[in-house]
């Protein structure tokens, strides 16, 4: 009797071929059950698992491709970069001390886009058409401009030594390399405060 093993689809599915005595030809056993099987057989005639076929092996002889690399842009790669340095969370930016610790809220910002408020100046012309005649007099605004920021929320950690102290945000771990990527529009606590997320 002659034994070999097939491939799997997969480690709990393993089929075993042999050649019977009987003069029956190629049996298939079912790897959850254990009985004997035509080779034709599509599932197993005693549990209804199914069982190895020649397609299931068409798809074990597909290759293993590593996936792909998502498309990043070179600043996302960039981002992605400054991200991996420490923000130094827990210590004081300016001296390194661990204890007694606060932070000041900030924002370093890359100009994305301007786009004119058109709405306002439409709004404006409707308003008019019906004041002139009515009032004699009427107004026109121009379209304000709206900029777009993309913007890095930050936070420089400060000691109690150094909280009182008129101290640069230039000490945060990200200050150089993010305006190195275009970050240079600095965003006060205030300002921050009034930023529009669009997402």
């Amino acid at each position: 009797m002659e034994v070999g093993l097939l491939k799997s689809c997969d480690a709990t599915r393993d089929r075993i071929r042999r050649k019977g005595g009987t003069g029956r030809g190629l049996l298939m056993f079912c790897c959850d059950c254990g009985a004997d099987n035509p080779d034709r057989a599509k599932y197993c005639h005693q549990c209804g698992s199914a069982l190895y076929t020649k397609d299931s092996e068409k798809l074990l002889a597909l290759p293993n491709k590593p996936a792909p690399k998502p498309n990043l842009t070179q600043e996302q790669v960039e981002l992605a970069e400054l991200f991996a340095i420490d923000r130094k969370l827990y210590e004081c930016h300016a001296c390194g001390k661990t204890d007694n610790l606060s932070g000041r809220v900030f924002g370093l910002a890359k100009k994305t886009g301007t786009k004119r408020a058109w709405s306002d100046t439409a709004l404006s012309a409707v308003l008019s058409v019906v004041t002139v005649p009515l009032l004699g007099a009427g107004m026109l605004a121009f379209p304000g401009k709206k900029t777009q920021f993309n913007v890095l929320r930050l936070q420089l950690i400060l000691c109690d030594i150094h909280r009182d102290i008129p101290v640069g945000y230039y000490l945060h771990p990200w200050w150089e390399p993010a305006r190195q990527l275009g970050y240079t529009e600095f965003f006060d606590a205030d300002r921050l405060s009034k930023v529009k997320s669009i997402r």
